[in-house]
């Protein structure tokens, strides 16, 4: 017995000089190591020290996440049952997977309601500036709700994530999770809240949410009403970023999204998923617009701020002899907003689908800035020379190249160069930058002695075998190249290609 003492005595020395060394450190510095761990562990550690207790209710962001709960034996079970679906398994252990799964999920939800209840026991004293919550989109508890509705009314959260999982087979999922009584807060008036991001949510009441400048709403179902979209433009006109990501909507009712705010302050909006089609009819103050795999239609004089566009399309064989023969509804975009400035394509697929045969192209009277990214190495890479008689004010063309997995053509396969007449001289372009450029291409060499005769003011050519263009937010870019060797061989005949104002300009290769 009078060893065990002992011992007992010596920890709870030992543990006196952990919590006193502990309590040393000035909250700041505390604060920092608990913003390093997740929101879980953040917890936990207030059981550490007395200094400890206080500390998590001032952590500045909260994530809360149902999958931390689940064990690793779930995920186990989700490859067993994947493999099963796939491999036309007993209809009894699939079953009988799908049981084990569900309560696993309904156990972790159940852990964190509980988690959530102990949360919100000190709610009066708590500031946090952001918060995540990730649920099972089946969750009904209406703790989840009132911890929402705490976040904006009494912590002040300025920036709110909710994501609802799906589980399942897409047959089989929950409709998508809806926020009990469809409101979030009591005094939506006196909120901070900036953004609000929706995953599988359907939206809620956003009336008096006058702080609300951004709402990004992702993977809304096909059962989802126009109303709910055309509502929340309308409840928020303060509104100055809305995303609509891989969402859709009932088409059988209505075929176009039609977004209708004359008051509406959104200066940009992002339209993703090929099940979507907007139809701008008044956004005036419009700044920005990013359509990928969309349909996007303007109306006359619905967009008259518009200076930013990227469009990305990816197209499938099916569709080749149609867009061969058509007008792409996406060119619709640039033929209707003249005061385009910056403009990005990302037109892609297996085969080349722009037509040769003619310009499908509208006159841009506007455009200084354009990237064509992610060209084929496939197709006729020198299409974009195209582009450069659609805009007269065009200053700077960058073009990307990106190596494509299929049989690509010979090179001139598609090429054929011809010399510029005096009145398509270009006078305003200045810079052209190619990556992944291959002396080899003739397609290349041809878009380069295309641009360099054309224009008269052409200052800088860059020529650079590797790299890619990293993203600055929706209409803005940088290329990042990787530095390659190149022979002296290589250089003349580059150089040789592009013709005798070559001498006159700076080329870079790299």
């Amino acid at each position: 017995m009078a060893r065990k003492d002992l011992f007992s005595r010596r920890r709870r020395r030992r543990a006196a000089r952990v919590e006193d060394r502990l309590s040393d450190l000035p909250d700041d510095l505390l604060l920092h190591i608990l913003g390093r761990l997740d929101t879980r562990s953040a917890l936990r550690a207030a059981a550490l020290c007395r200094r400890w207790a206080h500390l998590p209710r001032e952590l500045p962001a909260l994530d809360l996440k149902v999958t931390e709960a689940l064990p690793q034996r779930y995920r186990r079970c989700l490859d067993l049952l994947h493999e099963a679906r796939h491999s036309d398994g007993l209809r009894e252990s699939i079953r009988g997977l799908e049981t084990i799964a569900k309560r696993y999920e309904r156990r972790a939800m159940r852990a964190m309601v509980s988690s959530v209840r102990n949360l919100r026991s000190s709610r009066a004293h708590r500031r946090a500036r952001r918060l995540s919550l990730e649920i099972f989109q089946f969750c009904t508890s209406a703790g989840i709700n009132r911890l929402v509705a705490d976040a904006i009314d009494s912590w002040r959260v300025q920036d709110l994530e909710v994501v609802a999982r799906s589980t399942g087979p897409p047959v089989l999922r929950h409709p998508v999770y809806r926020f009990p009584c469809g409101r979030i807060s009591s005094k939506p008036g006196d909120s901070r809240l900036r953004s609000l991001k929706l995953i599988n949510c359907l939206p809620p009441s956003l009336d008096g949410f006058t702080a609300l400048t951004t709402l990004v709403l992702r993977d809304l179902p096909m059962s989802t009403r126009v109303a709910v979209y055309q509502g929340v433009v309308a409840a928020c006109p303060q509104l100055r970023v809305l995303h609509l990501v891989s969402c859709q909507f009932e088409r059988k009712k209505a075929p176009w999204l039609v977004l209708n705010s004359p008051m509406s302050e959104i200066r940009e909006l992002v339209v993703e998923g090929e099940l979507m089609a907007v139809k701008l009819r008044s956004l005036p103050k419009l700044e920005s617009l990013t359509a990928v795999d969309a349909d996007v239609q303007l109306c006359p004089d619905a967009v008259p701020c518009l200076a930013h566009v990227s469009l990305v399309f990816s197209v499938r064989p099916l569709y080749y002899w149609i867009l061969n023969h058509t007008i792409p509804m996406f060119m619709l975009v640039l033929k209707d907003a003249i005061s385009i400035s910056t403009l990005i394509l990302r037109f892609m697929g297996p085969e080349m689908w722009i037509s040769r045969s003619k310009n499908p192209f509208p006159r841009m009277p506007n455009l200084k800035k354009l990237l064509v990214a992610d060209v084929p190495s496939s197709w006729d890479v020198s299409w974009p020379h195209i582009l450069i008689r659609a805009a007269p004010l065009l200053e700077s063309l960058h073009v990307h190249v990106s190596q494509c997995e299929h049989e690509e053509q010979e090179p001139g396969q598609h090429a054929s160069y011809a010399q510029p007449l005096a009145s398509q001289r270009h006078r305003h372009l200045k810079e052209l930058v190619v990556v992944g450029f291959e002396r080899t291409s003739m397609q290349l060499i041809h878009l380069v002695r295309f641009t360099v005769d054309t224009s008269t003011v052409m200052c800088r050519v860059a020529l650079l075998k590797r790299g890619h263009v990293e993203y600055k937010g929706p209409w803005d870019w940088e290329t990042v190249t990787q530095q390659s060797t190149w022979s002296n061989e290589d250089k003349l005949a580059v150089l040789d290609g592009i013709g005798s104002s070559a001498a006159q300009i700076e080329v870079v290769l790299g």
